[in-house]
């Protein structure tokens, strides 16, 4: 497996590529619905186990992002903090 960076950009396009797969799935339900085909022969057994996957790696990749976040914040109050201290230190005038 390979380690890429994204920027919120290719999240949001990455998001979308799997919204119009989706949309795509919604419009075959809709239309079987109204031309009264109710059961559409489909080989999905890699489709259910890439969607699981994908669930797996969201979820691995949500809580590298909240580790992140967590590192991000704790570095923006030690850097408040040390603001603070420093102007406590130095004399007023």
């Amino acid at each position: 497996m390979t380690l890429q960076r994204y920027s919120p950009d290719e999240l949001d396009q990455f998001a979308l590529r799997l919204l119009d797969l989706a949309a795509m799935m919604r419009e075959m339900a809709v239309t079987s619905r109204e031309h009264g085909i109710s059961d559409l022969p489909v080989h999905d057994k890699k489709a259910q186990e890439w969607a699981a996957k994908l669930a797996d790696w969201l979820h691995k990749a949500q809580a590298g992002l909240d580790v992140q976040i967590r590192q991000a914040r704790a570095k923006r109050r030690a850097i408040s903090a040390q603001a603070s201290a420093t102007q406590e230190e130095s004399p007023q005038q």
